[in-house]
């Protein structure tokens, strides 16, 4: 697991779960040659529309979502056990990219990125999608890039739980 998420709440799958990549602005796919995460692999614990989700990382540190069932995520004690995973439907989750992911001032991407590193917490978190490139706002991106409104093709986050 990478330092960048140490404050974060993890599980150890029960069953081998097939994975998913990254595919642009929150959207993950799964093929066969993504592969799955083994029983006994530690991931980290995210929750999204009530239900359990979870991301594991390659060696060179890029996340892969775990394909919980579309209708019930990932269950507890069934896919996964996780002792600070508690409760999908009411957890304080952080915004937290996943991945180094780059903004720029202008929907077509053009002019110099603004890198945000994995790990960062985005606080007033906007996001709006309908193709490849994603807007997306918060405090963090007008703090660091100085832009109200940003773009991004390769933004990558999680709903991730504090310890």
């Amino acid at each position: 697991m990478p330092a960048a998420f140490s404050a974060y709440c993890t599980g150890t799958t029960k069953v081998a779960i097939d994975l998913q990549e990254a595919q642009g602005p929150a959207v993950w796919v799964g093929s066969n040659a993504t592969g799955s995460a083994p029983a006994g692999s530690e991931f980290l614990v995210a929750a999204s529309f009530d239900k359990w989700e979870g991301f594991v990382f390659e060696s060179d540190g890029t996340p892969l979502r775990l394909d919980g069932d579309f209708q019930s995520g990932l269950v507890k004690d069934q896919d996964f056990t996780s002792d600070c995973a508690v409760d999908a439907t009411t957890p304080k989750t952080d915004t937290v990219l996943l991945a180094n992911s780059h903004f720029y001032s202008t929907e077509s991407l053009s002019g110099s990125a603004c890198t945000l590193p994995a790990g960062t917490v985005l606080t007033n978190y906007s996001f709006m999608s309908a193709g490849s490139v994603a807007t997306v706002g918060s405090a963090e991106i007008a703090a660091q890039c100085s832009h109200q409104k940003a773009y991004s093709s390769d933004i990558v986050y999680g709903d991730l739980i504090s310890k």
